[in-house]
């Protein structure tokens, strides 16, 4: 499959571009690492930038068929040479960090971590959205353990709670949609993702149905994908590295601004931070970008 053939909006590009250019000018020595690579589209707007200031590069990707694509895009459109070591890497960013090589005291890291779903996985993906109907999977690693149909079928009352509470923050609704879940797989499978939303709309009104089926795919995507668990595994890391960086996050939901804003807190006067969120224009353009934030944190 061809990325170029893929109808992508890489989310507050401008902005971030505009951020690299004023933080890189002054650096020889850049480390510059894509922790969500998706289809590339931010890279290839950052990689250019960087050329005769950059000295390794680390593209990272969970999901391997979407690596594959991005490479190939990325190899197509840019001259990367002989000049620049470049890494593409099948991986969680959370494991990359826990096992980051040495980095040089005079290397500056430029790190990107877009937190939403791609669009790649919205369209090919299985199991991530609710108006196309496919196995509850939702997994970006096809290796990893754990799917949505494990969650739904097997997971205790209790444990559905707290997967649900996490996003509801509503323990009366989380328990009530446990209950109609384990209630109707005594009944039948749950399987498919229009399964799911029959077992819900049950119980659930038409007026509501919408929104607590975005919020149920979403706590069930954040915890197949242990998604907060990989935010932090992140910021422990820039919470004990010594080198100047410039960490650019795309968060979503106030699960992840909040984990975001315990980190710098806790960094105090050692970083400078500012909140970004898109255009009018972008927002008209590109419908998902309404709920980014991206948090710019430098040190």
């Amino acid at each position: 499959m061809n990325s170029q053939k893929i109808h992508h909006f890489p989310v507050l590009k401008k902005e971030i571009v505009k951020m690299v250019k004023e933080k890189s000018s002054d650096e020889g020595k850049v480390v510059f690492i894509d922790c969500t690579l998706g289809l590339g589209g931010h890279s290839a707007a950052i990689i250019p930038i960087l050329f005769g200031k950059v000295s390794r590069i680390f593209l990272i990707d969970k999901d391997r068929e979407s690596l594959e694509i991005a490479a190939n895009f990325l190899k197509q459109n840019i001259s990367f040479g002989d000049r620049i070591k470049v890494n593409f890497v099948n991986t969680s960013f959370g494991q990359f960090f826990e096992n980051f090589p040495n980095v040089g005291e005079d290397e500056f890291l430029i790190v990107l971590a877009d937190l939403g779903i791609s669009y790649y996985q919205l369209k090919y993906g299985v199991g991530f959205g609710f108006t196309k109907e496919s196995f509850l999977d939702m997994r970006y690693d096809k290796e990893g353990d754990i799917t949505a149909f494990d969650v739904i079928n097997y997971f205790d009352y209790e444990q559905l709670v707290d997967i649900f509470f996490r996003v509801f923050e509503n323990i009366g609704f989380a328990k009530k949609l446990a209950s109609v879940i384990v209630e109707e797989r005594k009944r039948k499978e749950i399987r498919t993702t229009f399964d799911l939303n029959k077992a819900v709309s049950k119980y659930v009104s038409a007026k509501v149905l919408k929104d607590t089926l975005q919020k149920l795919y979403l706590s069930l995507r954040i915890f197949v994908n242990r998604e907060l668990e990989e935010l932090e595994k992140l910021l422990n890391f820039f919470k004990k590295v010594p080198n100047r960086f410039l960490l650019l996050i795309i968060s979503y939901h106030s699960l992840e601004g909040k984990i975001i804003k315990k980190f710098y807190k806790e960094l105090a006067t050692s970083v400078k931070v500012k909140k970004i969120k898109p255009s009018k224009e972008e927002i008209l353009a590109n419908k998902p970008s309404r709920s980014a934030i991206l948090w710019v944190i430098e040190k």
